[in-house]
């Protein structure tokens, strides 16, 4: 059984609270990993010094040009085009150095089930690129502070990586920073977006106990990251799953070498006909 430090922020909406007074306070509270398959000495573990290396100049460029240089996503052509394609977004990948603990770890929120679309889902904080803003990294500082109060003053900007298209959903720019001192209280959550805001340690998300992966029926399979009751999957884990190869590409851990594959989907065989007999009397 391993140890997964993950600071959740915790707000409850309350029924007679009206939608502008829905910011509530954080609670901030630690969970266990009890998964009985987790063993310490299959984790790798990121030390002090690991981190120190991990947020350098030198490791910072090389995880930026190989973001910029990931290989297109292949398009299943049973995939039609729809509308969400032909928008664009921006997210926050935010590097949080834990106030606590000095160790690195992801930011990540809920989306709040008032949602149409993808509600109660784990995501990156950001969203839709608005006329107004001058950058995707300015489209990624404006959402993520409207949705977790986090000010842009406090991320510390690497840059931005090439867009990453992906079947049925916008163009995404993932924007990648640094967060020093980081404390989940600091948070301000909107609920009218945010359901709950949380990070989870990087020697979390690499450990084997948390791999997982989901097989769509169009023969692609998607990395999935399980964290006690928190599942990060859909673009948000293929995200998660590239970022951290990027990130870690000197000394990569066997959880992320495994490459997204592509399996022939099966095709049931044709239904035989069916043939009516009339009883005779």
């Amino acid at each position: 059984m391993i140890l997964a430090e993950i600071c959740l922020a915790k707000a409850h909406v309350m029924g007679s609270l009206t939608r502008s007074r829905r910011l509530q306070q954080l609670i901030c509270t630690q969970t266990r990993n009890k998964s009985r398959n987790a063993t310490a000495a299959n984790v790798k573990v990121l030390t002090a010094d690991d981190f120190s290396v991990l947020l350098g100049d030198e490791q910072r460029q090389r995880c930026l040009d190989l973001l910029r240089k990931l290989p297109p996503f292949s398009r299943p052509k049973m995939l039609l085009h729809n509308r969400n394609e032909k928008s664009s977004a921006s997210v926050l990948i935010a590097l949080c150095q834990e106030r606590d603990t000095n160790e690195i770890s992801l930011l990540y929120t809920r989306r709040s089930r008032h949602l149409r679309s993808h509600s109660l889902q784990i995501s990156f904080p950001g969203g839709k690129r608005d006329e107004t803003d001058e950058s995707y990294v300015d489209c990624a500082l404006r959402e993520t502070e409207e949705e977790i109060g986090l000010p842009r003053e406090r991320i510390q900007i690497w840059g931005e990586a090439s867009p990453i298209i992906l079947p049925r959903t916008a163009a995404i720019v993932p924007v990648v920073g640094v967060v020093p001192d980081f404390h989940v209280s600091e948070l301000k959550l909107n609920l009218d977006e945010v359901e709950e805001a949380f990070s989870i340690p990087i020697n979390t998300l690499i450990s084997p106990a948390v791999a997982r992966h989901t097989q769509f029926r169009s023969g692609y399979s998607n990395p999935v990251f399980v964290v006690d009751e928190l599942r990060i999957w859909g673009v948000t884990g293929y995200l998660t799953y590239f970022f951290l190869r990027c990130l870690l590409s000197n000394a990569m851990p066997q959880t992320l070498k495994t490459n997204i594959k592509y399996i022939r989907p099966y095709k049931l065989p044709p239904k035989l006909p069916h043939h009516h007999v009339e009883a005779r009397e």
